[in-house]
């Protein structure tokens, strides 16, 4: 029944797909916004290599996800995107002091954080700063090694952002004041859905509790044993894990626990990430380590992500994640480079997340048929 469900999913998805890539134009409202998009991540790397961010992929993430055909949207996820880092960045330095600098403590730490974190987030109208927050505090946490160390890994993981963030503002910001003067097409804007259910009732909270709980022992666990077996790709595990249990109040709320979409939006993220594999693998060795040739290679893969993620409604988030992880694989800390080695730890952390939370959920799930079943 499952392998029957998996190969429709999949024939569904890479129809879809072919769908998407056949009707691929070069002008229109698509087109545009997939422009805007490109111009923004690379304007952010340009500057981040300007200024010597470390961390270019986080930038880079930041002006891809920020983007969206409506300036108001844009603006909107902007303005949480800055506020969800900066208040994830001060809890995070003003919750340190309790893990002792101990690997226990910091494991307990950040089980705590993201499970609040994920716990809020669902359900709220700052669901995405909510998010960030969690995020950052998660990726602090993890790259610091002593109260100093701290200090500095809060000020670059905002400044991460806020290059990101701005530069996604700026060219939406150009594209919206020249739009009536050059008349330009306009992309009908998505309506951001509010919380359909009110998430304070006692059956929301349940259900909100049972959603964070495996990515907070996830992550735990994982800091455990980062902190014994160093993992290279640790922050994209990390990612990986918050991202995954968000889902809407209301499927949430069905009767399998939301399971199946979340289960789908695993799916999709790995078929995203198989797609952004192959294409980073492909351009990675072609650019051999040339700005002048990454950047236009950065190019093709922003752009045809963002065509994916404003086409059909069922291959948006494959759109969404396959961005996220070409963005993670292609654009590389410090500066171009055409080793495939980065690159796939990279990946093998998306993969290593994904895992993870699915492995617990499988576990959990059992766990609470079994405490239904025998209350």
């Amino acid at each position: 029944m499952h392998r029957h469900r998996l190969t429709a999913f999949l024939a569904r998805s890479f129809g879809l797909l072919a769908t998407e890539f056949r009707a691929l134009h070069w002008r229109g409202p698509r087109a545009l916004l997939a422009a805007q998009t490109v111009a923004s991540v690379l304007l952010a790397v340009t500057l981040a290599d300007g200024l010597r961010l470390t961390d270019r992929w986080w930038v880079a993430i930041s002006a891809y996800v920020v983007m969206r055909a409506d300036w108001t949207t844009s603006w909107r996820r902007g303005v949480q995107r800055m506020v969800g880092t900066v208040g994830g960045a001060a809890a995070c330095l003003l919750l340190v002091h309790a893990s002792r600098g101990s690997v226990s403590g910091t494991a307990l730490l950040l089980t705590l954080i993201t499970g609040a974190g994920v716990y809020m987030a669902l359900g709220s109208t700052r669901s995405y700063g909510w998010l960030l927050a969690t995020i950052t505090a998660c990726l602090i946490l993890a790259e610091a090694t002593s109260t100093q160390t701290l200090w500095d890994v809060a000020l670059l993981r905002v400044a991460d952002v806020a290059v990101g963030t701005t530069a996604c503002i700026l060219i939406a910001g150009l594209v919206h004041l020249l739009r009536p003067y050059w008349n330009l097409p306009r992309l009908d804007a998505a309506q951001e859905e509010s919380p359909p259910l009110d998430p304070r009732t006692r059956k929301a909270r349940q259900r909100r509790i049972w959603q964070a709980l495996p990515a907070a022992l996830s992550i735990g666990m994982l800091t455990a044993v980062h902190a014994l077996y160093p993992m290279p790709a640790f922050p994209q595990m990390l990612v990986t894990i918050v991202v995954l249990p968000m889902i809407p109040l209301r499927t949430l709320l069905q009767r399998d626990f939301g399971e199946a979409a979340v289960g789908l939006r695993m799916a999709n993220r790995l078929l995203g990430c198989l797609l952004a594999a192959v294409l980073a693998f492909a351009l990675l060795p072609w650019a051999g380590g040339h700005p002048a040739l990454f950047l236009p290679a950065l190019a093709v893969g922003v752009w045809l992500a963002s065509h994916i993620h404003s086409g059909h409604e069922d291959t948006r988030y494959v759109g969404l994640q396959f961005g996220i992880a070409f963005l993670m694989v292609f654009v590389q800390d410090h500066a171009w480079t055409g080793e495939l080695r980065p690159a796939l730890m990279r990946l093998a952390g998306i993969l290593g997340g994904v895992l993870m939370l699915a492995a617990l959920r499988l576990a959990l799930a059992r766990l609470r048929r079994l405490w239904l079943t025998h209350r």
